[in-house]
């Protein structure tokens, strides 16, 4: 069985950041998506809001650099939480547990941070590291024989 979510949306308010006693962090997003169709003739715009969890290095990044606005890209699983409200009513909540996440444009930085042009690489082992290109150049190109990159 696959339990797989993958989004590309627009986050809808700052993350809210708990630090834990145990030494973990967790981050809870809010994500907007947009779905467009006609409707007699007419354009038409639906907005979805997902959920989102972050734990650990992810939640780091968020707290650090991901602010209302920002387009990202997650893949994650659909979760469930179950719990009982102040009136002993049985509810539940979806939400997305990210498992890797991308930044989409470049990234705000809190207030004291100078540079401007970061992105984000996946590295599996290792979570995810901060990459920085200061003259925005382009990057270089590997030189082939031919024009073929095989």
């Amino acid at each position: 069985m696959i339990n797989k979510a993958i989004l590309l949306g627009r986050l809808g308010k700052d993350p809210v950041v708990r630090h834990l006693d145990n030494g973990r962090v967790v981050a809870n997003i809010t994500l907007a998506t947009n779905d467009y169709y006609t409707k007699d003739g007419q354009k038409m715009e639906n907005t979805e809001w997902h959920n989102l969890e972050l734990w650990d290095n992810h939640a780091r990044l968020a707290e650090n650099y991901l602010r209302k606005g920002n387009i990202i890209y997650v893949e994650g699983k659909i979760r469930t939480d179950k719990y009982t409200d102040s009136e002993g009513i049985e509810k539940q909540i979806k939400k997305i547990r990210v498992l890797q996440m991308q930044t989409m444009g470049g990234l705000n930085k809190n207030e004291d941070d100078e540079t401007q042009d970061r992105g984000m690489v996946n590295e599996p082992e290792t979570g995810y590291r901060e990459t920085e290109n200061r003259n925005n150049s382009a990057p270089e190109r590997p030189e082939y024989k031919d024009d073929f990159p095989f």
